[in-house]
């Protein structure tokens, strides 16, 4: 499992949202690309968010402070 993956989860996990019912703040539109949504599907190769350019690192370790 990749970090956008492990993002994608906790967010899944701590909203009991599906993926079509999760809006990020960050998106463009809902047919944008979102790591919150798709998880590794939707990061770059230098490990940004295709959909908003936000790194992932940060986004999870954000995830991560807020389920201990």
């Amino acid at each position: 499992m990749g970090l956008a993956d492990e993002l994608k989860d906790l967010i899944y996990n701590q909203t009991g949202l599906e993926g079509h019912e999760l809006l990020c703040p960050r998106e463009k539109s809902d047919m944008t690309p979102c790591v919150a949504r798709d998880g590794d599907l939707a990061t770059t190769d230098d490990g940004k968010c295709v959909g908003c350019g936000a790194d992932i690192i940060e986004l999870l370790n954000t995830e991560r402070a807020k389920h201990g």
